[in-house]
């Protein structure tokens, strides 16, 4: 997907979220702070994991072809399958697919950023929501 695809998908889901929470006080529904806290958080764990997947997706389509092995300097081979994998985050799981490079002298694979951490399944790690008063 093109970039200028990605951040009209982005700001989509923003407007959608927006109007979403938004419509929530025409609706008279009596939320409570606490509750409309909440939606504004989710909107916004939402968004930083599109942000994160966008990054993570401008970053593969701007990698080079050719890597140097980080052990021994010489070129790697990049394989043209991608390799799909969870990024745990504090917003959640962000799923996204990257090319890895193997250095045929080393006999050791590697994503261009550094080596693999292996596709874990997502943990829902993240911090504990506070209450408010």
């Amino acid at each position: 997907m093109s970039k200028e695809k990605r951040r009209e998908k982005f700001l989509s889901e923003a407007a959608r979220l927006y109007d979403e929470t938004v419509s929530h006080a025409e609706s008279g529904t009596g939320d409570k702070f606490d509750d409309i806290e909440e939606q504004a958080e989710d909107a916004g764990r939402n968004m930083a994991r599109e942000l994160l997947a966008g990054r993570l997706a401008a970053e593969e389509e701007a990698m080079r072809e050719e890597v140097p092995c980080p052990e021994c300097g010489g070129p790697m081979r990049r394989p043209k399958e991608k390799a799909k994998r969870n990024l745990d985050t504090f917003s959640g799981p962000v799923r996204y697919e990257r090319r890895h490079a193997i250095c045929d002298r080393c006999k050791k694979s590697f994503s261009p950023a550094g080596p693999p951490t292996g596709d874990s399944a997502p943990r829902g790690v993240g911090p504990a929501r506070p209450q408010g008063l």
